[in-house]
């Protein structure tokens, strides 16, 4: 495989050999015994670079050798795509509907993200930064909502919404909160990707505001609208073309008074 490298001041081809491993079916990791004759290889085939492309995992023993021949100039670099990074990557790129096509049980174990709208909503951690939905692809929390309350009049008014990841972020944002004299309530992220916990969490705060609309503050309020649209990402299926043609008409209908 090759690929054009383009630095600041030139640009320059660099060929991959690319060497794929299938052991989906006994889940071994592929190791330097299945693994022979790198240096070889990549001579005799002109490549720079050594790209392993596997069903399952690359041993530890393997990484640790391919690192070395990098560091002692044999290779110019290598890169990994195992199980898990093959099937994010068709995420990643928006071909989630080719995932779904070809290997449909790692599109349901995955449950990708689907840009609903045509462009991705990130659900950014206000700490760290750190994307909490891509995170959640990769198998790893989702992290908290914290909910930052202030009382008014002997009710209780939610002043602001945050999303953290758990651990050092959320504990950081709860003691700012805290200086700020406000109290906190939260909830866990990760349920909201159940479809079921989804509506039941969406229908409770549409209750909510028509009952007591007063008991968010604006701010709390849009940054929950952007919440539910950036997690129905996660939970709602993907869109197809119909859809959005439906939406549109619906929206033209709207602007019309119908």
């Amino acid at each position: 495989m090759r690929e054009q490298l383009r630095g600041s001041l030139t640009s320059r081809q660099f060929t991959w050999l690319v060497s794929c491993k299938h052991h989906a079916t006994s889940e071994q990791a592929v190791g330097t015994n299945h693994e022979l004759n790198i240096t070889d290889r990549v001579a005799q085939h002109k490549a720079n670079g050594f790209m392993g492309f596997y069903s399952t995992v690359a041993s530890t023993a393997l990484v640790q050798r391919l690192r070395e021949l990098r560091d002692d100039g044999k290779i110019d670099e290598y890169e990994i795509y195992d199980g898990n990074r093959i099937q994010n990557g068709f995420n990643n790129v928006g071909l989630s509907g080719v995932l779904l096509q070809h290997l449909p049980a790692s599109h349901t174990s995955l449950r990708p993200i689907h840009p609903l709208l045509g462009k991705y909503e990130p659900l950014c951690c206000e700490i760290c930064d750190k994307d909490l939905l891509k995170e959640s692809v990769k198998g790893k929390a989702l992290g908290m909502i914290i909910f930052a309350n202030e009382q008014r009049d002997e009710a209780t008014v939610v002043k602001s919404i945050h999303f953290v990841c758990k651990g050092h972020c959320d504990q950081k944002m709860e003691a700012s909160l805290a200086r700020r004299d406000l109290a906190t309530s939260w909830d866990d992220i990760s349920g909201y990707c159940n479809p079921l916990i989804f509506i039941r969490r969406l229908t409770g705060y549409v209750n909510q505001m028509r009952e007591a609309p007063s008991s968010y503050s604006k701010a709390a309020h849009d940054r929950m609208i952007e919440f539910y649209i950036a997690l129905s990402q996660r939970t709602l299926r993907q869109t197809n073309g119909e859809d959005r043609e439906g939406l549109k008409r619906a929206m033209e209908l709207e602007e019309i008074g119908l």
